[in-house]
């Protein structure tokens, strides 16, 4: 532990060092490559949440395609997206710790309302045949307190509004995130009992337990530190050269240590996904990191156009495509499971762009609506 400990600080440093060398000045206007980072993230989990709910997400038939899919849904979707909303805090005008609880107040109200959703849909498949009648009771309960990214952003909110209540310095939250982080693993489980999904909510409990806050706070506290360096530089080109030099250097020394010690590299996205340790936390750090810069090279200075525009839009609305996403998904798994099982890849791709075209489309419809 106090080898990564050490580690994990030694790396804040070199942050700090790169970044704080860049040419400052001040940065206006939106961040496009952060927007274009969320849109893309929003597509992963269409993806990965359509994949998951066919059949193709059950077996073995396809195994590259799989294991894509899995990748392109954890870190380069959830992980980002938690990462920008770090960002955003930085960035908003709304950072009263009144304005952040009422907030995260609100996240968690909608997430547990999808979850009263998804399970009444469960009751409902099985009117269908795609529920086993024994199984229901369980489903629902299941289905009603499992702990997504809706109750972790929520509780994020909290957490930093009480941070702010506190007058906490960052260096001081980073201590506090990463004391988390670190004492998780040694947290008790539960089991499965009903109990053990509100506890889940902070530390991981079982694979239905998505999210726990102590686990997944460094994502927003490094956004956080990565929004106030992106706000004072104003070289750009050279920031994110070193934002990718930051993220290969993590990426490589965090896979380094994992051969080492035996760490099968596919369960940080995949297996044991959820349950974060330090050593899948700084893997997933460098992976955020050399996709943000990636994204700056590739479109941070396009002009204004259709894709532009898009991206902004779904940036700005990603919570009510998130939402509907799964309005859609959870009776459509249902269906095709009966009439038309989404069992190959080309069928699951167009499953998703389906799925991705109504939710945009009726999040315009909804604009006034902002969640």
């Amino acid at each position: 532990l106090l080898i990564f400990g050490n580690f994990y600080f030694i790396i804040g440093k070199s942050l700090n060092s790169f970044y704080m060398n860049a040419t400052t000045v001040n940065a206006s206007g939106r961040a496009f490559e952060l927007d274009f980072a969320k849109a893309l993230a929003i597509v992963f989990m269409v993806l990965v949440h359509c994949f998951e709910a066919s059949p193709i997400g059950h077996s073995e038939a396809y195994p590259i395609f799989g294991t894509v899919v899995e990748f392109l849904g954890s870190q380069p979707a959830a992980a980002v997206f938690m990462f920008c909303m770090g960002v955003g805090m930085v960035y908003t005008r709304h950072s009263a710790p009144a304005l952040l609880a009422r907030r995260g107040v609100k996240l968690l109200i909608i997430g547990y309302g999808l979850n009263l959703y998804r399970a009444i849909v469960e009751v409902l498949g099985y009117f269908i045949g795609t529920s086993d009648a024994g199984e229901l009771l369980g489903d629902f309960i299941t289905s009603l307190l499992i702990v997504d990214i809706l109750q972790f952003a929520g509780l994020a909110f909290l957490f930093f509004a009480l941070i702010k209540r506190l007058d906490l310095s960052d260096k001081a939250t980073g201590v506090v995130v990463l004391g988390l982080l670190v004492l998780a693993p040694y947290l008790p489980r539960f089991g499965q009992g009903w109990y053990s999904y509100l506890i889940g909510d902070f530390w991981y409990q079982n694979e239905e337990t998505g999210f726990p806050l102590f686990q997944w706070l460094p994502f927003p506290m490094v956004g956080i530190y990565f929004g106030k360096y992106l706000k004072e530089a104003t070289d750009k080109q050279r920031f994110y050269g070193y934002t990718a030099a930051v993220g290969a250097v993590l990426f490589a020394l965090s896979t380094a240590i994992a051969l080492y010690t035996d760490r099968s590299v596919q369960d940080f996205f995949d297996e044991n996904y959820y349950n974060m340790n330090l050593l899948q936390v700084l893997w997933s750090l460098g992976v955020i990191l050399l996709l943000l810069a990636l994204y700056y090279f590739a479109v941070g200075t396009m002009r204004d156009n259709a894709l532009t525009e898009t991206a902004t839009f779904c940036s700005k609305n990603i919570n009510q495509i998130y939402l509907w996403q799964w309005v859609l998904i959870t009776p459509l798994a249902l269906l095709t499971a009966v009439y038309l099982p989404v069992d190959t890849p080309l069928l699951l791709l167009v499953e998703m762009a389906l799925v991705l075209f109504i939710c945009v489309l009726i999040a315009r419809k909804t604009s006034w609506l902002r969640i």
